[in-house]
Order: structure tokens, then C-alpha cells, then sequence
């Protein structure tokens, strides 16, 4: 049986029992929000173990401590994509800087004296820098199967892109009901559903499509 961490990244430890998974995060986390809130609802065993059957099903280990783990992973850089408005002008900035740097490194000196000996790599890796961090507050993205968000777009909805698509490539199913339900217990929000799971994972055009006549 494979392992999930084709999807996920990449695990070393197999640990199958979902209190045991709990236990363990909960020490490493201590009884933070995410965690305790996590702890606390009956549902989530519940939806753990319709998630695990599901990969069971489609030939895929999926440890509790894992998952448990990657969704409170995926929350945090959902809050993180979800509020990029608010350091967006500082990290444009940081990147001007880094790619003035870099022409300024790339630039032959005006009496031809010899350049920085590692000038050129040094170049390179501010424009690759400076990429990465435009990269960091850009407005929206769209990678299908993988993420979908847009310059509106709030922290869940991020997280319900991000786990739904993870899930599917796992189970091979869309789980927009246990997804819904992750949401809710992940943000404390009892207005969260199997529907706003779909529609986080719509195509823009449908998405735009649906508002349009709704409009």
C-alpha cells in the first residue's frame, strides 16, 4: 500500500491509532485553539476515520499523526495567503530592492577592474529572492488540483481549496463534506458546509458564472 505522503510532502513515522495522533500533537502544540478545538469536537474522529477508509480504499496509508499535523499546517498558511494584503507593499519593495541589487552585480565595473568573484551567483539568487517574495503577496493563483484563491479570497476558503484538493488526490474522492467540517472545527465557524466546500473548489468562470445569475 502506498503512502500519502505522495500528496502530502513526506513522512517517516506510521502511526495509525487517531487518539494516539491526537495525544502526540497535543503535547508538541500544548492546548493552543487549533489543537484543543480539534480535541474537543466529537466529529473529528468521525470524519478521520471516513478519510482513512477512503484511502484505504484508493491503496493509500494515511497516518493520523500526519494528518492531523498537515491540517493544521494547512491553516496557518491559509491564515498566511488569506492576510498577504496587509505586507504586500513591504515585500514589492523588498523585492525592488533585491533586483536593483542584483543589475547593480551584474553592471561591469567603469575602469575594468575585475567583478565580485561570486557576484553572478549572488545575482541570481536575488532575482530568485526577489521572485519568491512577489510570489508570497501575489493577488491570485489558480493551479489546478492544487490551489485556487483571488485578491477576495478569506482564509477558509484558501483552506477548504488546499484540503479539498489534497484529499482528492488521497482518496481519489471530493470530500466536501468532511472538508466542511474540518473548516469549521480549523476556524471556529458554525456557517461552514459540504456547499462552500464546493464552491472554494469551482473553476473561476463557473465561479463567476454562479455569482452573475445569482446576481
Amino acid at each position: 500500500m502506498r503512502n500519502a505522503k505522495g500528496a502530502y510532502g513526506g513522512y517517516t513515522g506510521i502511526i495509525q491509532s487517531y487518539f494516539e495522533g491526537m495525544r502526540k500533537i497535543l503535547s508538541e502544540f500544548g492546548r493552543s485553539r487549533p489543537p484543543a478545538r480539534w480535541a474537543a469536537d466529537d466529529r473529528a474522529e468521525e470524519v478521520w476515520h471516513k478519510i482513512e477508509r477512503a484511502a484505504h480504499n484508493n491503496k493509500l496509508r494515511l497516518p493520523a499523526e500526519y494528518f492531523i499535523t498537515e491540517i493544521l499546517a494547512a491553516r496557518r498558511v491559509a491564515m498566511a495567503i488569506g492576510h498577504r494584503g496587509k505586507w504586500r507593499e513591504d515585500f514589492r519593495n523588498a523585492a525592488d530592492e533585491m533586483e536593483r541589487s542584483a543589475k547593480f552585480l551584474r553592471k561591469p565595473h567603469p575602469y575594468g577592474m575585475p567583478a565580485y568573484p561570486s557576484g553572478r551567483k549572488l545575482a541570481e539568487m536575488l532575482d530568485d529572492a526577489a521572485a519568491y517574495f512577489r510570489k508570497q503577496v501575489e493577488p491570485s493563483r489558480n493551479q489546478p488540483g492544487v490551489l485556487k484563491f483571488s485578491r477576495k479570497s478569506k482564509p477558509h476558503m484558501i483552506f477548504m481549496s488546499m484540503v479539498g484538493n489534497d484529499l482528492k488526490q488521497i482518496t481519489g474522492l471530493w470530500l466536501d463534506e468532511e472538508v466542511g467540517v474540518l473548516t469549521e472545527i480549523a476556524f471556529d465557524s458554525p456557517d461552514i458546509d459540504a456547499e462552500a466546500a464546493r464552491w472554494a473548489r469551482r473553476p473561476p468562470a463557473i465561479s463567476r458564472a454562479v455569482r452573475k445569475a445569482r446576481g
